[in-house]
This record gives C-alpha cells, structure tokens and sequence, in this order.
C-alpha cells in the first residue's frame, strides 16, 4: 500500500470510530415521576419511573410506558410487533425541544400519548418505511383516558392534531437491540430500546426517535 492510500486508510478508520464514540455517548437514564399535567388516567396507566433518552447535541425526550400491554399471540405478516394491538396505549412521551416524526413532519415541544397502529404502506399515511408498525403520537391533553379504543380513521385524526396536517404523526417502530440502549442503525436511523411490562412478561420495544422515511 502506498503512503497515500495508507493515509486514507488511517483516515477512513478514525472516522469511523469517531462515529461509533458519538453514538456510545448517547445516554438513558432513568427518571421519576410522569409529568404532573397528564390526566389521573394517564399517569395511573403508565410505570412510576419513565426514561430520560439524551443525544449527543443535546436533544431529550422523556419516556414513560404503560404498566401492561396487553399482549396476545397472532399472525399478522410483515409485522415487527403482531402481538400490539390496534391502537393500544403504549405510553406517554414528552419532547421538550419537539422533533420530526417518521414522514419529517415537525411535532412541537410537548406532552403526546403513545399509541401502536398498523399503518397502510399506500403512500396515504406514511410512504417508504421498513415495515408497518408504529406509535401514533397524540396531544396528550386531547387522549386522556388511556383505555378508550379507537378506529383507525378516528387515531389517525387524533394523531394529526400534534401536526396540525392531515397525516398523523407516526414514529417508526423498528427491531429491538438491548433494553436502555440508544444505538444507530445501518440505514441511519436512531433507535431507543425499552422493556415494557406485558401480560405475557416484557416486550421490548426499538423505537425511532431519530431518522425519516425516503422521500
């Protein structure tokens, strides 16, 4: 090897590294209490400590998961979570600096009630995505009672308040890595992995809080 491809070699390999130090300095951490301005429902359905996610730019976003998914075994091809039902309560999740959902649009700072749906890869909803499964986000002053059940039509319409659009605010669900991990994915997105209590034991989720579909 040349001098010079040596060089770009030792460059290449430095890079590299730098990127894999800034994703190990993505942090979690865990946190008390779910924010005192969510309904009795809600703060009654999820765990009494949430999980404080912080990248490496300084972005956070606080989570708290409900206390038992309803878990059930089921066959549904092409999904990562066929065992989420519906609209089923996930949890709750503020954003204090916001943040763009899996289509880019910009949800504003705030309090939102997580919900998992199966959506349509029509091209309506969402466009290019990896597979189908995710979490709906709400105002969470607008879904305060966590047990309500919803119709497709009538989520995406709730969820589309956060946007103030027409589509709903979809976070991409994705493979799980470790639980309280943060770790960066071959096709770029960011993904924070959480056990979360079920009726079944644990189902630990992978959820995108970072990264946006091909446009």
């Amino acid at each position: 090897m040349n001098p010079a491809s040596y060089r770009n070699s030792l460059l290449l390999a430095l890079i590299a590294l730098m990127s894999t130090v800034a994703v190990a300095a993505q942090k979690v951490e865990r946190i008390g209490a779910p924010p005192s301005d969510i309904s009795d429902g809600l703060k009654q359905a999820v765990e009494a400590k949430g999980y404080r996610v912080t990248l490496d730019d300084g972005w956070k976003a606080e989570f708290w998961f409900a206390k038992d998914l309803a878990t059930t075994k089921k066959d549904v091809p092409g999904a990562l979570y066929p065992e989420l039902s519906d609209g089923e309560f996930v949890g709750v999740v503020s954003f204090p600096q916001g943040m763009s959902d899996f289509r880019g649009q910009s949800l504003p700072g705030g309090i939102y009630t997580l919900r998992y749906q199966l959506l349509p890869q029509d091209g309506n909803h969402l466009g290019v995505a990896p597979n189908p499964d995710f979490l709906l986000a709400s105002p969470a002053a607008a879904d305060s009672r966590p047990e309500q059940s919803y119709v497709f039509r009538k989520l995406v319409a709730l969820s589309a308040k956060s946007t103030g659009g027409n589509h709903p605010a979809a976070i991409a669900l994705e493979s799980a890595g470790d639980p309280e991990s943060v770790v960066k994915t071959d096709h770029g997105t960011i993904v924070f992995s959480a056990a979360v209590p079920s009726s079944t034991g644990t189902e630990t989720l992978g959820i995108v809080i970072r990264g946006s579909a091909a446009q």
